[in-house]
This record gives structure tokens, C-alpha cells and sequence, in this order.
């Protein structure tokens, strides 16, 4: 059985159907940047989801003449750098990508409205309104909250699809390196060009095909299915009932906050893990060390109770991911913040249960939140100075 997408042309009157010929780009003369690069910039949907182009041929490093294929915003305010091949990627695509993205993780928002403008031919405050109306936001404050990679080609080298497995898993809930594999038939009847799009890595889960025991679903009773790309789990989640609950206490929690321990990142939409029947997440956290990109990120983990499906339970506190450092995780879990407080394996916090989404459990897990926000944060700079001057 083929695992290789296929392409027929079907004849409704005969009911005949005859197959078309997967072709190279290369034998069709077609460029990656006179062609592939131009499809795609007219229509960023060939890769799946709902992209921004502000950049084409981007060069505007500071110390290399390097030269992005295409460069884009998501809706979830992440940069996305595009590196596109034509009929093979290479050994090497994934690291071209990389530098690329680590070239841009401090660009501001000012600068990608200067990218924008220039690239549409627009002004700064054109640039700035179109932003905001892709982000659905009333302000850019999660613009470059942080980047990721699409590399976009007709066969992918196993040098580069094994590193971006690798990378992906190393970032839980996150999918830094998607594969889109972009396949070209030729149909010689008509003389007509069709690109197929099928999305690699990461590799769909096959939890939305399968039915397993339990209740059936209802309207009350979300089932999460995990989907195969961050886009999809997006789009799904952005506006529902309980994205708005945690952005509720995100704006309880922020806008009571003094400026020096105010986090200056955070979700913008409540994401899953897909562990099963309900489980979503929000996190807030610093651009400054050691919380360095969600390394260390204050968090919200929101689910129910398998045996009370009416009762809502949230994980309220401070998580880590492995690499955080070690001695900056020793000084927080010494903290004493509530009496009931636990501390597992990347995880100091509390747990509070509400029968509903509402004012009052806002409130319980905006106070919860903010108490772990006001002792753990001025901990942990005065770790950090401690040691400043301690190397100086």
C-alpha cells in the first residue's frame, strides 16, 4: 500500500478515473524563489494556516548578508521564518532556519512594523493596523512573543526530519519546526499544475479517528483531540468560553501587578496537551533571565474532575522546564507561599477547584496567581543579583 499522496482526475459521466503523474519541480523549469517563493507569498494558506508575510528575500541582519526566503507573523503573534527548497531540502535546511530564527528573537515590534510597511509599500501606521487586525488584538504587546520554523519542499532529507522530531519533543506543547511537504502534479490533458500540501511534521495523532469507551460528547463536556500542528489547536481554541476565562484572570492578575514584577509575556489563547478528557493551560512569564522563553513561567493548568465532570480544577503556581537552572529552582522551592502549597517534579503550587467559570473563581485564581507572582519573583531577582555580584 503506498503511503505517498495520490492525484486522479475523475470523469463524472463515465465514472472513470485516471491518475495523475507526480512531476519535479526542476523538470517543470520552476524556481524556488521566481515561483514556489511567489505562490506562497500570494497565498501563505498552502501551508495550512492563517499567515502574515512581512518579509520577502529578507536581509536586514546587522553583522551577515544572509537572506530569509519569506518571513511571517501567525496569529499567535510568533514570527515564522519560511525556508523554502525546491524538489530536496539538503542535510542542512533545518539549520539554515534556525539561525535565521535566532537572528530575529529580539526584533521589536516597531521593527516588524517597519518590515511590514516595506514590504507591502505601506506607512509604519498602515503597518501597525494591519498587524492588529491579523492578531485580532487591541495592542502588539504579543508580537514576537516567540518564533518558529517552517521549512517547506518536495522530499525532505532524514538529516533534517529527524532534527525537527527531536526539536519538537524538546519543547513540550510546542511545535518549533513544522514540515510541509509541497508535491507537484502535471496533468498532461489539460496542461494544468497542482500542488498538494500535506503537513509532515509534526505527524497528525490519530486521536481524532478512533472512538474509545465513554460517555458521548456533548456540549458541556469539551473532548480535547489533540491536532497535528500548533495552527489547528489554535484556531480551535482561541475564542472559546474557556480562553476567555483565563484571560479574564490574565487581566485581574496583570492590571493589579507594580510594573518591575508585571510578567511582559503571555499566552494570548489557552492551549492543551491533549491528556485526554479536558486539560488547557495558560502561562505567563519574563523576557529577562532565567526565565528566558518559558523556560520558568508562571502557569494556570485548568481541567475537571473525571469523577465530577461539574467541578473545575486548576493547577496555580510557578513550573520549569528541565533545563531551567538548578539553582534558581532550589531558592523557589524553599519559598513558603501557602501552607497547602505542594512541590513535584517541575512544579511548585496550589490547587483551587470552582464549579464554574465565573467571576468568583476568576477572582480565586487571579489572588491565587498573584500571591505566587509577588513572593516568588523578588526572590529570584535578588537570587540573580546576589550572584551578579558575587561573579563581578
Amino acid at each position: 500500500m503506498s503511503a505517498e499522496p495520490l492525484l486522479f482526475r475523475i470523469n463524472p459521466e463515465s465514472q472513470e478515473s485516471e491518475r495523475i503523474e507526480e512531476v519535479n519541480f526542476a523538470q517543470l523549469g520552476l524556481q524556488e524563489r521566481r515561483d514556489i517563493q511567489e505562490w506562497i507569498a500570494a497565498n501563505p494558506g498552502i501551508l495550512g494556516e492563517d499567515l502574515l508575510i512581512i518579509g520577502k528575500e529578507f536581509s536586514g541582519f546587522d553583522r551577515t548578508d544572509e537572506r530569509l526566503d519569506l518571513l511571517a507573523v501567525d496569529v499567535d503573534g510568533m514570527l515564522v521564518v519560511i525556508e523554502l527548497k525546491r524538489d530536496d531540502t539538503g542535510a542542512d535546511a533545518h539549520w539554515q532556519a534556525i539561525k535565521y530564527a535566532s537572528y530575529l528573537h529580539r526584533a521589536s515590534a516597531d521593527d516588524i512594523i517597519r518590515m511590514l510597511g516595506d514590504h507591502d509599500g505601506v506607512s509604519e501606521s498602515e503597518a501597525r493596523n494591519k498587524l492588529l487586525q491579523h492578531l485580532g488584538a487591541d495592542d502588539l504587546g504579543i508580537l514576537n512573543n516567540d518564533q518558529r520554523i517552517i521549512l517547506a519542499s518536495h522530499r525532505f532529507a532524514p538529516e533534517v526530519t529527524s532534527a525537527a522530531v527531536w526539536l519538537n519533543e524538546k519543547a513540550p506543547g510546542e511545535d518549533l519546526i513544522t514540515c510541509i511537504q509541497l508535491t507537484p502534479y502535471k496533468d498532461a490533458k489539460t496542461d494544468s499544475l497542482y500542488i498538494q500540501a500535506n503537513t509532515l511534521i509534526p505527524v497528525p495523532g490519530v486521536d481524532e479517528y478512533v472512538i474509545g469507551i465513554g460517555d458521548s460528547p456533548d456540549e458541556n463536556r469539551p473532548i480535547v483531540r489533540r491536532p497535528g500542528s500548533l495552527a489547528q489547536t489554535f484556531a480551535r481554541n482561541r475564542n472559546d468560553d474557556v480562553t476567555r476565562f483565563l484571560r479574564d484572570v490574565s487581566e485581574r492578575v496583570v492590571s493589579s501587578l507594580p510594573g518591575d514584577i508585571k510578567p511582559d509575556r503571555q499566552s494570548r489563547w489557552a492551549g492543551d496537551h491533549g491528556f485526554g478528557y479536558f486539560y488547557r493551560y495558560y502561562r505567563w512569564w519574563y523576557s529577562r533571565p532565567p526565565w528566558g522563553n518559558g523556560v520558568m513561567v508562571y502557569l494556570i493548568n485548568l481541567s475537571r474532575e473525571k469523577d465530577s465532570p461539574d467541578t473545575y480544577q486548576a493547577d496555580v503556581g510557578l513550573g520549569w522546564w528541565p533545563r531551567a537552572d538548578e539553582d534558581v529552582v532550589s531558592r523557589v522551592t524553599e519559598l513558603h507561599i501557602y501552607d497547602e502549597q505542594r512541590v513535584g517534579k517541575g512544579f511548585i503550587g496550589v490547587s483551587r477547584r470552582g464549579s464554574a467559570l465565573d467571576d468568583s473563581f476568576a477572582d480565586t485564581l487571579a489572588e491565587t496567581l498573584r500571591r505566587f507572582i509577588e513572593v516568588i519573583t523578588p526572590s529570584i531577582d535578588d537570587f540573580e543579583n546576589e550572584r551578579n555580584a558575587e561573579d563581578a
